[in-house]
C-alpha cells in the first residue's frame, strides 16, 4: 500500500502527459461534474473602490425667442445616457435669469430636431419607447417646458427624425414605420393637431429605414429615405400620393434633400445611382414634386416659395460658446452668449430652426497646450457667462485594461470617457472625453489604441502624458482630437472598412487590426487596418458581407489574424445567409485572406469568442444550438486551418452572440497565462489552454469586464470599480 501514493502520482503524470501529448497533438481532457462545482463555488468577498466617472453628457443647446422680439432664450439639455433623466437649463438673455428643471427617465434627447413655430414657441422632436417620436414645446414667454405635449400617431419611428417648419405654418415631421417605410406626420401648432399621411416611399426590408432628411415647399414633402439603398420620395400633400423620384446604389449612394440658405426654395444632393455607385454628387432644384437639375453655381431657383409671416419676429441670433458647458468634478458648468451687435439685421427669411449657433473653434493650433481660459478677456469682448450646477451621474464601466506601469484604464458608456485607476495609491482620475463611444481597445507598443463607434476612428492615448484632448484652450477653443497637440489623438477613420463601429482590436505584421460591422448602411462585417509605423489605413467588407466581426485574435507570433463571425443577411451582395459563423483567417504580412474558413459548431448563430493561447493555437467558445443549456468550448490550429477538439460545458453561453458587447462580461488571457471568463449564476472560471480543465474560482454579486494588478483581480461591469483581493495567491 505505501507504493499507492506513487502510482497515484505517476498516473496523474501521465494524464498530464497525455493531455499536452509530446507528439505536438492538441487534446483536451475530460472533466466530471463541472456544473457541480459551479453550484458549490465559494462566495468570492468584493470590495467597492470608487466611482471612477462621475459625470454627465452635453446636449443640444436650443433658443427660443422671448416675446418682445428682440432678445432671446437659451435652452440648454444634459442627460446621463440617452434616455434621461435630463437637466434643462433656461437661460433669459434679457434678465440674465437661470431656471433648472430635472424630468424623469423616459425623455430621450437623441439628434433632437427642433422649430421655431410661428408663435415664437419652440418645438422638439424627441424619443420615447421603442423611439416612438414624442413632441415637446417649449414656450419662452411662459419659460416652461411641455413634455410630450402632442399626441404622436403610432406610425412615426426613428432614430432620425427630421424636423422642418412649412411655408403654411405647418410643422412636418419624418421617420419610420413598421414596414420599414419613411413616413410623414403635419403638426398644426396652433391647435396640436396631428395629420399622417402613413408610409411615404418604397419599403427598405429587410434592412432598416432611416428618414434623414425632409424638405417642404407649399405643396410636396420631400423625403430622403435611407440607407440600403436610398430613396428620395417626393409626397403630394393634396392628394396623399407620392412619387419616386431617384434611387441609389445600395453601396456608396447618399442622398439629402434641404431648403436653401433664403428658405426660398427645396434643392437636393444625390450621389451615385441605381446603375453607377460611383457618379459623383449633383444638384438639383426641387420643383413642384419633380427634380430640375441645376447648371451652374449661383443660379436662380426655377421657382420661389413664399415667405411665411411670423407674428414674434426672429431677431439677430446670438452667438454661444459651449467650452465651458461641460460641468466640471463639481457640477458647475458656464455657458457663455455674445449678444448680436446692436446695428445687426436680421437675415430676410431667418433660419425656422431652434438649434443654437454655436461659436466654438475645435481646432486648437498646432502645437498649442492647454492654457488657462483668460474669463475677464471674455468678458470684455462682449460675452456673458450664464452660471449653474447641473446633476452628476456615476456611469457604467464598460472597458477596463491593465496599462504596461501597472495602472488600470477603463471607459464609460454614452462617450462619457475615460479613466485611470492607480492599484498602489487607490486613486482614481476621470481624464475626459472624446467623440468615441469606445468598444475596442488594443495596448501596444506602450499606448492605449482605441476605437468603436462613430464610424470606425481610431484614437492613440499615451499614458505617460496628460489627457488634454476636449479641454478649453482659451476663450471659445476646445483642443480639437484630431489637433497633433492633442492627447488621445484621432489618427483616421476606416472607411474603407465600411464598418460604423469596431469590436475588436488585435496587432499583427507591424500594423493594427480592427473588425466590426456596419450600421444603417447595411449589416455587413468590416475589417481595417492602421499602421503606426507612416500612419496609412485600409480596410475591405466585400467577404464579411453576409459575416459580422465580432471578436478577433492573433496566433503564431502575429503571423495569423483569426476573425471570428456570425452569420447575417446580406442585403448588399444578396449572398445566401450561411448556416452557421465562421472564423476566418488572414496574412498579416500579405494583409490576403486565406482560402480556409473554420465552422467550429455547426448551425451555431456565431463562433463566438476567441484567444490566441500560443503558438497556432486558438481557444474559442460559443453556443450549442442542439442542446441550448449548454455550450461548446473549442480548440483550433490556426497554421493548419483546422478544428482540433471540442468540449461541451454544462451550461448556455452566458451573452448574445452578435451582440453590442454591453454585456458586464469578458473572455480574456490572464498573467499565469489561462483564459479567464463568468459562467451562469456570476461563477468566474478559468480555462487552462493547454487541455481545456477548467476551475471555477468563486461567485460574486455580478459579473463584469475583468483586469489584473498584482494577485488581486479587478471588475468593471457596474457603476463602481471592485476588486477581490489575493484571486491569484491561490
Amino acid at each position: 500500500m505505501k507504493f499507492l501514493p506513487f502510482f497515484i502520482l505517476f498516473l496523474a503524470n501521465l494524464l498530464n502527459a497525455w493531455a499536452k501529448d509530446p507528439d505536438g497533438a492538441w487534446r483536451v481532457a475530460p472533466q466530471d461534474h463541472l456544473d457541480e462545482l459551479i453550484a458549490n463555488a465559494p462566495v468570492l468577498k468584493t470590495e467597492a473602490l470608487c466611482e471612477p466617472i462621475l459625470t454627465v453628457r452635453l446636449g443640444n443647446t436650443f433658443v427660443a425667442p422671448n416675446p418682445d422680439g428682440k432678445t432671446w432664450k437659451v435652452l440648454q439639455i444634459y442627460f446621463p445616457q440617452y434616455g434621461g433623466p435630463n437637466t434643462l437649463v433656461m437661460m433669459d438673455l434679457a434678465t440674465g435669469k437661470v431656471k433648472v428643471e430635472e424630468t424623469d427617465r423616459g425623455f430621450n434627447f437623441h439628434l433632437a430636431p427642433s422649430v421655431i413655430a410661428p408663435d415664437g414657441r419652440l418645438f422638439i422632436s424627441i424619443l420615447g419607447k421603442s423611439m416612438h417620436q414624442e413632441i415637446c414645446i417649449y414656450d419662452p414667454a411662459k419659460n416652461e417646458i411641455q413634455l410630450n405635449a402632442i399626441a404622436m400617431p403610432e406610425d412615426i419611428y426613428g432614430e432620425t427624425h427630421p424636423m422642418v417648419l412649412g411655408p403654411d405654418g405647418m410643422i412636418y415631421c419624418a421617420g419610420s414605420g413598421q414596414d420599414k417605410a419613411a413616413t410623414v406626420v403635419q403638426i398644426d401648432p396652433r391647435t396640436g393637431k396631428t395629420h399622417s399621411y402613413g408610409s411615404v416611399g418604397p419599403s427598405h426590408a429587410p434592412s432598416g429605414c432611416w428618414a434623414y432628411s425632409l424638405a417642404v415647399d407649399e405643396r410636396y414633402a420631400y423625403v430622403a429615405s435611407g440607407k440600403v439603398p436610398w430613396h428620395l420620395v417626393a409626397l403630394d400633400r393634396q392628394t396623399g400620393k407620392w412619387e419616386t423620384l431617384a434611387t441609389t446604389a445600395k453601396v456608396d449612394g447618399f442622398i439629402r434633400v434641404m431648403r436653401s440658405n433664403d428658405g426660398r426654395s427645396c434643392m437636393a444632393r444625390i450621389v451615385g445611382d441605381e446603375k453607377d455607385s460611383s457618379k459623383e454628387a449633383e444638384s438639383y432644384w426641387l420643383v413642384d414634386g419633380k427634380l430640375a437639375p441645376m447648371t451652374q453655381p449661383g443660379e436662380p431657383p426655377p421657382k420661389t416659395i413664399r415667405s411665411l409671416s411670423r407674428p414674434v419676429p426672429l431677431p439677430p441670433r446670438p452667438e454661444i460658446s459651449v467650452a465651458a458647458a461641460t460641468p466640471d468634478v463639481n457640477g458647475d458648468a458656464t455657458l457663455w452668449v455674445r449678444p448680436a451687435p446692436p446695428d445687426a439685421k436680421a437675415p430676410a427669411v431667418d433660419s425656422d430652426s431652434g438649434s443654437a449657433k454655436i461659436s466654438q473653434d475645435r481646432k486648437a493650433a498646432d502645437g498649442a497646450a492647454p492654457e488657462i481660459p483668460n474669463d475677464a478677456a471674455m468678458e470684455a469682448e462682449g460675452w456673458k457667462p450664464f452660471r449653474y450646477k447641473v446633476a452628476l451621474y456615476p456611469q457604467s464601466i464598460y472597458r477596463l485594461t491593465e496599462l504596461p506601469d501597472g495602472r488600470l484604464f477603463g471607459a464609460a458608456g454614452a462617450y462619457e470617457g475615460n479613466f485611470i485607476f492607480d492599484p498602489k495609491t487607490g486613486k482614481s482620475e476621470h481624464l475626459g472625453k472624446i467623440h468615441l463611444s469606445q468598444f475596442a481597445t488594443l495596448v501596444h507598443d506602450g499606448k492605449v489604441w482605441m476605437s468603436g463607434y462613430p464610424s470606425a476612428p481610431v484614437y492613440v492615448f499615451d499614458p505617460a502624458k496628460p489627457w488634454t484632448a476636449g479641454q478649453r484652450v482659451s476663450g471659445t477653443q476646445v483642443m480639437e482630437d484630431g489637433s497633433p497637440a492633442s492627447n488621445p489623438r484621432r489618427l483616421a477613420y476606416l472607411k474603407e472598412s465600411g464598418a460604423h463601429k469596431m469590436y475588436a482590436a488585435v496587432a499583427g505584421g507591424g500594423k493594427l487590426w480592427f473588425g466590426g460591422r456596419w450600421y444603417r448602411t447595411g449589416a455587413a462585417g468590416g475589417l481595417g487596418w492602421y499602421d503606426p509605423r507612416d500612419g496609412s489605413s485600409g480596410g475591405i467588407w466585400e467577404p464579411f458581407s453576409n459575416y459580422q466581426i465580432n471578436f478577433m485574435t492573433s496566433a503564431d507570433n502575429g503571423k495569423l489574424l483569426v476573425i471570428s463571425t456570425h452569420r447575417i443577411s446580406d442585403p448588399l451582395l444578396n449572398k445566401s445567409k450561411p448556416e452557421q459563423g465562421a472564423l476566418f483567417f488572414l496574412d498579416t504580412a500579405t494583409g490576403k485572406l486565406l482560402g480556409e474558413r473554420v465552422d467550429p459548431v455547426m448551425h451555431a448563430k456565431g463562433a463566438g469568442p476567441i484567444l490566441g493561447v500560443g503558438g497556432a493555437r486558438v481557444l474559442g467558445w460559443t453556443e450549442n444550438p442542439e442542446e441550448p443549456q449548454t455550450s461548446i468550448l473549442y480548440g483550433v490550429d490556426a497554421a493548419a486551418r483546422k478544428l482540433v477538439w471540442t468540449k461541451k460545458l454544462p451550461f448556455p453561453f452566458p451573452v448574445q452572440i452578435g451582440s453590442n458587447q454591453k454585456e458586464p462580461w469578458d473572455f480574456r488571457l490572464g498573467p499565469d497565462g489561462k483564459v479567464w471568463s463568468w459562467a451562469r449564476d456570476r461563477a468566474l472560471f478559468r480555462i487552462n489552454p493547454t487541455d481545456g480543465m477548467i476551475e471555477v474560482v468563486g461567485r460574486l454579486d455580478k459579473s463584469g469586464p475583468i483586469a489584473f494588478s498584482g494577485s488581486d483581480v479587478y471588475l468593471g461591469g457596474s457603476e463602481s470599480l471592485r476588486r477581490v483581493a489575493d484571486v491569484l495567491a491561490h
